[in-house]
């Protein structure tokens, strides 16, 4: 199974303050520092909450038990993090900031046409988010109903996925594929057509290759643009 990367930002596009803590500085010991010791601590409760989430459920995981997994006393626990829900953030976060990261590199493909560079970045967001299916279980289940919070924090990933979508419907209206409106909303009901299909894909006894599940992706976002066409064409729109 895959680890949590540990990058020295965080992603921006998210709402901040989420009850993550600096932990004070003291003296290391065997050849590390303390801002090591401390990095080590909070990656191995990062860790431990991707396991046991995903095993459990965040709301069957209490800090006790987050605790003995990481290998860390409650002290160092609120050092880094003032609540459970506090890692559960953290550990959304780091995961969406991997996801972007997949997103982005997938675009880098400049010689792809505005269509093209679109399903790119749809294959990228679901294989990147289902590769480790733990993840995709972070993503799409135990965030759910946790708090208002969190759930603006889902929000906004949300429309920043919906974002980058609609920049390339907007390519496809200059180049005369599309007509000219505002496909922002239709682009956040995407948004949740891919969260809904992997965790249809995650939940299912008998998992279908995920190449199954992109399939099914760019065919409605096909028949959506196409409709748009159509409506237009019908002087509906």
């Amino acid at each position: 199974m895959s680890s949590i990367n540990t990058p020295a930002t965080a992603a921006n596009a998210v709402p901040s303050g989420a009850g993550i803590r600096v932990p004070p500085k003291r003296r290391g010991y065997a050849g590390r520092t303390s801002e090591q010791l401390a990095e080590e601590r909070r990656h191995r409760l990062l860790e431990a909450a991707l396991a046991l989430f995903a095993e459990r459920g965040f709301s069957r995981t209490p800090i006790e038990m987050l605790c003995s997994t990481a290998r860390v006393t409650t002290r160092h626990f609120y050092e880094h993090f003032e609540s459970r829900e506090a890692v559960l953030v953290a550990l959304y976060d780091r995961i969406m900031l991997d996801t972007r990261r997949v997103v982005a590199e997938a675009l880098q493909q400049r010689n792809l046409s505005p269509r093209e560079r679109l399903d790119a970045a749809i294959r990228a967001f679901v294989e990147g988010s289902t590769a480790d299916p733990r993840r995709t279980r972070i993503l799409c289940v135990e965030v759910i109903g946790v708090s208002s919070e969190m759930f603006e924090r889902r929000r906004a990933s949300v429309h920043e996925f919906a974002g980058l979508l609609n920049s390339f419907t907007r390519a496809l209206v200059s180049a005369g594929e599309l007509p000219d409106r505002d496909y922002l909303r239709t682009c956040i009901g995407m948004v949740g057509a891919i969260r809904e299909l992997m965790t249809e894909w995650l939940i299912s006894e008998d998992r279908a290759p995920i190449e199954s599940v992109h399939s099914h992706l760019i065919s409605l976002f096909s028949c959506l643009l196409a409709g748009a066409r159509e409506l237009d064409a019908a002087g509906k729109l």
